[in-house]
């Protein structure tokens, strides 16, 4: 799902056009694997869910609350649209707010471009404007934002016996170019990525190890959401974060938790926290709400 500002880029890659099976899972899913909705970037799925996640920073006394909802919609079985937006509070060392309210509002559409169940590979594109002028005077930017962006999710499922504690594994990335209406802002380049280990995946189709009640459910993840400068004054400037954490999933929803660790001081100086929520519409309500509009 899109999460924060759309992180949109540049379609980079080149595709491969066999094995690719059709799109029959709303969820981000190839063949047995499942890739839970990463918290600080896009997974690589088309969906029917409504998101939210919270993110507290603090950096040398001056704090940042942010509340992202999002809600996701196939029309079709491989495309679908978003709509996602931010509340901010800006905070200095007083702990009244400086700055409050709504960022302006991104939405998307997103294409399945291809599901391969047997090497447990997902591909999404997706083009996403984030309106200007949409959010509160305070918050929003008075230009538009068009991002282009690729998101792709790649399972360990086929290493070999020797190796087989490692299939649980799993990883996914996005990449994305900020393209400002204001010619006097520069471009970004977004890419992020996450490494994954599903206690779901090996205890079902590895190897039974005894884990028990809600770590059965657990997956143990690290996000690096990462953001680098391309032009206008600030070109090669790099900032982002580590995030450890771990996301729950279940059959209706998931819930996670992370950690975020600025990678440089130019990024900031104290680690800050992601508590997040998606809901999976299409399990909840699999004949109305979580149905593509078009089959």
């Amino acid at each position: 799902m899109t999460r924060w500002r759309v992180l949109g880029v540049p379609l980079i890659v080149s595709l491969l056009a066999a094995g690719i099976a059709p799109v029959a899972h709303a969820h981000a899913i190839a063949g047995m694997r499942v890739f839970p909705a990463t918290m600080s970037f896009d997974d690589p799925g088309v969906a029917d869910e409504g998101s939210w996640v919270f993110n507290h920073i603090d950096n040398g006394g001056t704090g940042q609350d942010t509340l992202n909802l999002a809600f996701a919609k196939r029309l079709t079985r491989r495309f679908g649209v978003v709509a996602s937006t931010d509340y901010q509070r800006l905070l200095f060392g007083s702990g009244v707010p400086n700055a409050e309210g709504w960022d302006n509002t991104t939405v998307a559409g997103s294409y399945q471009l291809f599901v391969n169940p047997g090497a447990e590979s997902i591909g999404m594109l997706q083009f996403a404007d984030t309106i200007g002028h949409s959010g509160s005077r305070s918050i929003g930017a008075p230009y538009s934002i068009y991002a282009p962006e690729f998101a792709f999710g790649k399972g360990f499922g086929g290493l070999s016996h020797r190796w087989r504690m490692l299939r649980p594994m799993a990883f996914t990335a996005a990449m994305s170019e900020d393209f400002p209406s204001d010619p006097t802002v520069p471009h970004m380049l977004n890419w992020s990525f996450s490494l994954q280990y599903s206690i779901p995946y090996l205890q079902d189709f590895v190897r039974d190890v005894g884990i028990k009640g809600p770590f059965r459910n657990m997956v143990p993840i690290i996000e690096v959401p990462m953001q680098t400068c391309l032009d206008r004054g600030c070109a090669d400037q790099t900032t982002g974060y580590i995030n450890p954490g771990v996301i729950w999933v279940g059959h209706d929803l998931q819930w996670g938790v992370e950690a975020q660790v600025p990678v440089n001081s130019r990024t900031g100086n104290s680690a800050g926290i992601l508590l997040g929520m998606d809901f999976y519409f299409d399990d909840i309500a699999p004949h109305s709400l979580g149905a593509p509009l078009f089959n």
